[in-house]
Parts: structure tokens; C-alpha cells; sequence
């Protein structure tokens, strides 16, 4: 029985192992695949972390469209994941205008991304949530 490289999961390739010795090792207890994942799912979640920020409505950069804005993440790895959305707090007005905005992400480096607004200006201040994985 061989382990993949990352998790060290069991993967067997050999017909001649029994099914206990199979069993036990994809959904044992101890040492088994499900405890291997189980572990880390856990130590990933771990680790997800969420920065809150605002795109300012002055901060935006361009005449036209895209205008682009860069905005401080503490705790953000130039190579680390960081999903960003809208905040919960976020009213209608800002919701909206985030959608006329049409935001994404267009670059990233330690400790910053760079948003873009491919729509319309936002005229208000629009909250962040940023979630860091990894």
C-alpha cells in the first residue's frame, strides 16, 4: 500500500490485500484516510482568516472605465489566497452600487489587492470583507 505525497492518504493498488486491512486503512479509527482528511480539513480551517475594508469612493483611479483602486489587507501573502466580498453591513445603496460597479480582483501582492470597478464610478464607500486562506 503506497500514501499520496501531500496527505499521505493510502491508495492501494495491489488485489491481493484483504478487505479488513483495506477497510481499516480508507475508514479506521486510527492512521486511516477519513482521520488524514478529517485532520486536514481541520487545520485548513484553521486557518482562514477575514480582514474587513472599504473601497473609498475617493480612492478610485482612472477617467474612464476601468478605474482601478488598491486596497490595504493586512496579513495578506503575495501567494496567499484572498477572496473578497461585499461586507454584511453593506446597505442597498452600496450593494447597488457595487453591482453597477462590476468589481473584481486584478492583481495581487503582499499585503494588497488591486480591485477594479469595469462599470460604472461608485460614487460611495463601499465595505469589504477580505477572507485570507492558507
Amino acid at each position: 500500500m503506497s500514501e499520496t505525497p501531500n496527505y499521505g492518504l493510502y491508495v492501494e493498488e495491489n488485489d491481493s490485500t484483504t478487505f479488513q486491512t483495506w477497510r481499516e486503512k480508507m475508514n479506521g479509527t486510527s492512521n486511516s484516510n477519513m482521520t488524514k482528511i478529517d485532520t486536514a480539513l481541520g487545520t485548513m480551517a484553521k486557518k482562514a482568516n477575514q480582514v474587513t475594508g472599504v473601497l473609498l469612493a475617493s480612492a478610485w483611479q482612472g477617467v474612464d472605465s476601468p478605474f482601478t483602486q488598491t486596497l490595504s489587507v493586512e496579513g495578506l501573502g503575495a501567494e496567499q489566497i484572498g477572496n473578497i466580498g461585499l461586507a454584511q453591513n453593506a446597505t442597498i445603496i452600496q450593494r447597488d452600487a457595487a453591482r453597477m460597479a462590476l468589481l473584481v480582483v486584478i492583481g495581487q501582492t503582499a499585503e494588497t489587492l488591486t480591485i477594479a470597478a469595469d462599470g460604472e464610478l461608485p460614487e460611495v464607500d463601499i465595505p469589504v470583507v477580505v477572507t485570507l486562506l492558507g
